[in-house]
């Protein structure tokens, strides 16, 4: 018995072998990496309420518990991407899974909330050296006339795991505790490895003509970081000072001023993180600023249906879960649909009128959204939310990435993502501000509860549906420019100094 098992063990490695390299192995290796680490920015919402409650936690600690994951990504995801290009992809996206796996353990165990926020951000500096290699290794073996089908299969990976994120962690939270939902990662995470060393080909690393831009990582994290802590952590300090003369409006000031000066760092040295020719490209512009939209739609729908449902409408976890189960699920049946009617109608006029659809149903449910009201009414709304999303994700990405070179894809990939979750840490921030802000307005007012928390998750959603028109709008407006300009496909152009950085 032990002779056969053991030669089955061998046969299932050499069949394992045999596709390495296989372009479709690959990108299932990689989108299975990439989904884990998106779905740890939604998975952990539907937990706040038990975090909060199990740790003793705040407010502003549990939304730096979803938010400071997010900004590590969004902090050195360009920089992960450039150290792909150094090392080679495959061997800092197993960097990162391993940091990505630790930190989960540590999550787990963690007795207080800084604990808790520390291993978030350690685990999201895993994460992100994960997520700019997974697009990088796709586009390295996959051929330019299967690249399309790929980065759409890549960019609905992100929606579908953003949206099963609560659902999932919903079960997680109600059978096992908020724990689990950390615990599930070590297993995923070692065969996440396994299969990398198995399936994905070492990728020759570009040691001499790529350095890292320390400077400019510095500028970005200080920027973004100070924007984040002034937004979260404004309450707490009464909008006023936080030590001595510094307040904080100086702080976000000085975020956005630092994030100015990385802009012009990066438009003046000679190996940048956002090498700026990637904007020359009207068309990866007008799509970054999209995916960062849509992102933002997608935490901020998350994060306060998560907290509607359970701090409003009185749900368990495992039930807020099941509510929102509908919009995963419009998700996974609208990514074939999609796929059909992208190769009949064309990746724009499925964008916009996938963007149309998405801001509706974001407005519809943050009209809904009112104490007392059932939870059945929501199905629909968040079901055609899921459909219209993957009309968004894979076309955003198939035509951002579309006419990306090799020698640019570690650095757009870090930039498109970078960008991305950049939304997603602006949806965190604006909400939690809205949520402090209405709720101390309606205690100074003697307001209740539930109207008032209600009243903000209905603001916040309907400014999510206004802001997606307008990125439906900019995409309409750039197909349209393209086509007027030539009939045939636009040149790329050869500018590294583009004005329209």
């Amino acid at each position: 018995m032990s002779d056969s098992g053991t030669g089955r063990r061998r046969g299932g490695l050499r069949g394992l072998r045999s596709l390495r390299g296989n372009p479709w192995a690959v990108m299932t290796t990689t989108c299975l990496g990439y989904f884990i680490t998106i779905l740890n920015s939604t998975s952990v919402s539907i937990a706040v309420p038990q975090i909060q409650a199990g740790l003793g936690a705040s407010l502003s600690e549990v939304l730096w518990v979803v938010g400071g994951y997010v900004l590590a990504l969004a902090v050195l995801t360009v920089t992960a991407g450039r150290l792909g290009d150094v090392a080679g992809p495959r061997n800092v996206f197993l960097a990162g899974m391993a940091v990505f796996t630790v930190a989960s353990a540590l999550c787990g165990f963690a007795q207080s909330p800084w604990q808790l926020i520390g291993a978030r951000l350690l685990q999201g500096v895993g994460a992100a050296l994960i997520i700019p290699q997974t697009l990088t290794m796709m586009t390295l073996v996959i051929p330019q006339e299967r690249r399309g089908r790929a980065s759409a299969v890549w960019g609905v990976t992100a929606g579908l795991a953003g949206v099963a994120g609560p659902t999932l962690g919903g079960l997680l939270v109600s059978t096992a505790g908020w724990r689990s939902v950390f615990a599930v990662n070590l297993p995923v995470g070692v065969l996440i490895i396994v299969l990398t060393l198995l399936l994905v080909p070492p990728a020759q690393s570009q040691r001499a003509a790529r350095r890292l831009n320390a400077a400019g990582a510095a500028l970005a994290g200080l920027g973004l970081g100070g924007i984040t802590f002034g937004l979260l952590e404004g309450k707490e300090y009464g909008w006023g000072t936080v030590v001595s003369f510094v307040t904080v409006p100086m702080i976000i000031g000085a975020g956005v001023v630092l994030l100015g000066a990385f802009v012009l760092h990066q438009h003046r040295a000679r190996e940048p993180l956002v090498p700026t020719r990637l904007f020359a490209d009207r068309t990866f512009t007008v799509m970054t600023v999209s995916m960062a939209i849509v992102s933002m739609c997608v935490i901020t729908l998350s994060l306060a249906m998560t907290l509607y449902l359970q701090s409003v409408l009185g749900m368990s976890a495992a039930h807020a879960g099941l509510t929102l189960a509908p919009w995963a699920l419009g998700m996974t049946v609208g990514f074939p649909v999609t796929g059909r009617m992208v190769d009949r109608f064309g990746a724009e006029r499925v964008l916009l009128g996938g963007m149309i659809v998405y801001a509706t149903a974001l407005a519809t449910v943050g009209l809904l959204c009112r104490p007392g009201v059932s939870g059945v009414l929501l199905v629909v709304p968040l079901a055609v939310a899921g459909l219209s999303q993957s009309a968004a994700f894979g076309p955003i990405t198939a035509l951002a990435m579309r006419d990306v070179g090799p020698d640019l894809a570690g650095a757009a990939s870090g930039v498109f993502n970078t960008i991305r979750q950049t939304g997603t840490l602006i949806g965190v921030s604006v909400l939690g501000t809205v949520l402090q802000a209405r709720l101390d307005a309606a205690t100074a007012a003697g307001a209740g509860f539930g109207a008032t928390f209600s009243d903000a998750v209905r603001l916040t959603l309907i400014g999510c549906a206004a802001s997606v028109l307008l990125a439906a709008l900019g995409g309409y407006l750039n197909g349209r420019r393209a086509r007027a300009v030539s009939p045939e496909p636009v040149p790329r152009p050869d500018a590294s100094r583009s004005p329209s950085a």
